[in-house]
């Protein structure tokens, strides 16, 4: 069930107990809609339908795998949010692209659905799995299965939400990046920034957080060629996001807006993918 943003912000300030194995993006989303029980999901939904025509190369080309949370899974749209408009982009570029993952919930509309967005979930859970949820998996399951050419990897909301310190939560993305590396050292991996929140606390930490994120990525960029910063959080503002404060507004310019900064920084990469 849907919870507004600023009654958990002031739940978090009365307890110092870290809220562990929940999700915190799960209540605000919407149980349903982020892959939990059968509840109706709440809060903004689109009111038109969206699709695509699937192109000749449907589920053939580069092997693109969208890995993070119910920002990856589009939520609450129901189209798929930014991969939506991305996979628009790749139609228009003539790019075949073909969308890998264990999931294809939240994509109506969408010709290839695919993705790894799992709703409410940390840097750990992907990383290592949740505990309550061992059945999902966790990055070694998505990556052996999928063989991804691609990644784009886009976490860390749900990481600030916990009352661990900045520098804890930069590590645990840090070392889904480093696990993601060791379990695919050929693939192209493309780290988003963690996205803007309209809380001013939660948005403060938000920029610590991101800037010690950065600080790790660069040191690792200068060893290995195949890893690579999205500025993602920079594409969006705050007037981008649903009443949440947290997610994209299904109708409004956010998923579009993100979808080309992700397709700016790869389109290289794909255009020689492509012809290998």
């Amino acid at each position: 069930m849907a919870h507004d943003l600023v009654l958990l912000a002031q739940a978090l300030k009365r307890s110092a107990t870290r809220l562990a194995l929940i999700g915190l993006l799960s209540p605000l989303c919407g149980l349903s809609a982020c892959g939990g029980s059968t509840s109706e999901p709440t809060g903004e939904q689109p009111s038109t339908t969206m699709s695509l025509e699937a192109p000749t190369w449907l589920n053939s080309g580069v092997r693109v795998m969208a890995l993070g949370d119910s920002l990856t899974e589009g939520w609450p749209s129901s189209y798929g949010g930014y991969r939506f408009e991305l996979y628009r982009r790749f139609i228009a570029a003539k790019l075949p692209v073909n969308f890998v993952g264990s999931l294809t919930n939240t994509s109506t509309g969408l010709p290839d659905p695919s993705h790894e967005g799992h709703g409410g979930w940390t840097s750990y859970d992907l990383r290592d799995g949740r505990r309550n949820s061992l059945d999902a998996g966790n990055v070694r399951n998505w990556l052996a299965a999928g063989h991804p050419d691609v990644i784009l990897l886009l976490a860390g909301t749900n990481d600030v939400f916990y009352t661990q310190g900045d520098d804890t939560i930069a590590a645990n993305l840090l070392a889904l990046i480093d696990r993601i590396r060791e379990l695919a050292p050929d693939a192209e991996l493309f780290v988003g920034s963690t996205l803007p929140l309209r809380d001013p606390q939660l948005a403060g930490r938000v920029t610590r957080f991101n800037a010690l994120v950065q600080q790790g990525l660069v040191t690792r960029m200068q060893l290995d060629t195949h890893l690579h910063s999205v500025a993602t959080h920079d594409a969006v503002s705050v007037d981008d996001l649903a009443d949440d404060g947290v997610h994209l507004r299904p109708e409004g310019p956010g998923n579009a807006k993100l979808a080309d900064a992700w397709f700016s920084a790869i389109r290289g990469t794909l255009e020689r993918l492509s012809v290998r």
